[in-house]
């Protein structure tokens, strides 16, 4: 992982997400078309990181799952299953995370994982982060991922959210003690315009590479 993208992580985890953030600096987002080796991107990884197991439409799913979940346990990082309550219960997970559209149609899923169980949750507009801080303290999500912070190869043509909404999400967001977590093209070279921001962590596919690895 590039040096100093993780410095300036650790900076903004420090300063906006404190001594007690539930949410590391760093969230490695799995993904099945664009991670062809997520075990070698987790092997990579600081300590300080967490990873979001999502590979939605693979077929091994499952299996894979099991494996990064050794992994991660094996470096204590912890790991969140995506969008599949089951399957993060047969694994033995650390959490949960929630594409954006559970918060608007299904919010009571909430309620309906371990107390004990980190959570996150996507958000891409207003009306989701406002959603997310109505739900009672004791079962809203530990962090939020907000998105696309920038351009990004995920979504291409995707216009990023602007930066008044991005103030706006993250302000709700530090009132309602969940943690902001900035997504969507954040690289070595544009961490740097995040220094003034009140983002506690940052998110992505690309940036966890070996460091032996061409970066993508």
């Amino acid at each position: 992982m590039d040096k100093a993208l993780l410095k300036q992580a650790r900076r903004l985890n420090l300063r906006n997400g404190g001594p007690n953030c539930p949410i590391p600096p760093i969230v490695l987002m799995t993904d099945d078309q664009r991670m062809p080796d997520p075990e070698a991107a987790i092997r990579a990884l600081p300590r300080d990181s967490m990873v979001i197991f999502r590979h939605y439409d693979h077929p091994m799913r499952a299996q894979i799952g099991a494996n990064l979940r050794a992994t991660c346990r094996a470096k204590g990082i912890p790991f969140l299953v995506a969008n599949d309550l089951s399957l993060a219960l047969r694994l033995d997970a650390d959490g949960m995370h929630f594409p954006e559209y559970r918060a608007l149609t299904d919010a009571g899923i909430y309620q309906r994982i371990p107390e004990y169980f980190l959570r996150t949750s996507a958000c891409h507009s207003l009306q989701t982060i406002r959603r997310l801080a109505m739900l009672p303290k004791q079962i809203r999500p530990d962090g939020v991922l907000i998105s696309p912070i920038f351009p990004t190869k995920s979504h291409p043509g995707a216009n990023p959210m602007s930066q008044a909404n991005i103030r706006h999400i993250t302000g709700i967001c530090q009132r309602a003690k969940m943690a902001p977590i900035g997504l969507g093209g954040i690289s070595a070279q544009t961490i740097g315009n995040l220094r003034t921001s009140a983002l506690a962590s940052v998110a992505g596919i690309g940036f966890s590479v070996p460091s032996h690895s061409p970066s993508r």
